[in-house]
């Protein structure tokens, strides 16, 4: 039998965090192999960009806005319809020690990396119960697992946003919706260059620190849109409640 190369074909796709990094490595995975892509980031002419590379729609989005969530579900419902595959890979870094770190900053990080994702799963998780198929992906973290010195925000968001997943697997199982969490670990992004240097000093990172994994290699966006697009699969009915670790071998649980 030959291989579908377009198993989401007639799917529609929500990814947060679209516009660049992972999130944007993900929305044209999904694109590729068929789905209609909602592209949601609070960069709106990145995101718009993005979208007409993929013939998607786009729309800027605070996600850690209730509200700003709730009127963009309503837009992206009537552009590209209601999603059967939710990605959130909307999120922010943040590297401050516990003692005397700032709430403000505390209270930001949690809000897009955790409460993000709630917000958007709550306004479609009765619509993909109700048509008895939905796929749920998280962008978690190995920090939410194993976290560093300086990372107690970050990897709070990371871990709170497994135990989500889990919550939101148990709660819409019955009804064919799946959720599960991609953990990345160390992964060439803007947001990563940022917080560690170019890629040569992240090279050396993937071979000599506490981040580094056994196979010495920095990970590419594309290697977790990988991850995210067989959750996605049609065939990954089984699969719910879980967190695919995507590290090189950095951390095996």
């Amino acid at each position: 039998m030959a291989e579908n190369l377009d198993p989401l074909r007639g799917r529609v796709a929500w990814v947060t965090g679209a516009a660049s990094g992972i999130g944007r490595a993900i929305a044209y995975k999904l694109a590729e192999q068929g789905a209609r892509v909602g592209v949601i980031d609070l960069a709106e002419e990145a995101a718009l960009h993005v979208a007409e590379k993929l013939g998607g729609s786009a729309i800027a989005c605070d996600v850690s806005d209730a509200g700003a969530v709730r009127s963009a579900t309503r837009d992206l419902e009537q552009r590209v319809g209601p999603p059967d595959i939710l990605v959130n890979a909307a999120g922010i870094a943040h590297g401050e020690a516990v003692a005397g770190h700032d709430e403000r900053s505390w209270r930001r990080v949690l809000d897009i990396n955790l409460t993000g994702p709630f917000h958007f799963t709550r306004e479609i998780l009765s619509g993909m119960m109700e048509r008895g198929f939905g796929r749920i992906v998280n962008i978690s973290s190995g920090s939410g697992v194993r976290v560093g010195a300086g990372a107690a925000a970050y990897g709070t968001s990371k871990g709170g946003l497994i135990a989500f997943t889990r919550g939101v697997a148990n709660e819409a199982a019955a009804a064919g919706v799946t959720a599960n969490a991609v953990a990345p670990g160390l992964v060439d992004t803007p947001m990563t260059r940022q917080a560690m240097g170019d890629a040569e000093q992240l090279a050396s990172a993937a071979r000599s620190s506490d981040i580094g994994n056994p196979m010495g290699i920095v990970l590419q966006p594309e290697d977790i849109a990988h991850a995210v697009a067989f959750l996605c699969h049609p065939d990954s009915r089984g699969i719910t409640g879980q967190v695919l670790h995507v590290n090189g071998g950095s951390l095996m649980p």
